[in-house]
C-alpha cells in the first residue's frame, strides 16, 4: 500500500515535470515563429 501511494506521488511529479517542459517548448516554439517572421518583414522591406 505504501508503495503504491509513494508511486502515485513520483508519477504526479514527472507528469507535472513533462507537462512543463511541453508548455516551455510550445512557448519558445511560439517566440521562434514571432521572431523570423520579423526577420522575414525586416528582409521585404515591409
Amino acid at each position: 500500500m505504501i508503495g503504491f501511494i509513494i508511486g502515485l506521488f513520483i508519477g504526479a511529479f514527472f507528469g507535472v515535470v513533462v507537462m512543463c517542459c511541453c508548455v516551455a517548448a510550445s512557448r519558445a516554439d511560439e517566440e521562434m515563429e514571432r521572431i523570423d517572421n520579423q526577420l522575414v518583414k525586416e528582409k521585404t522591406g515591409d
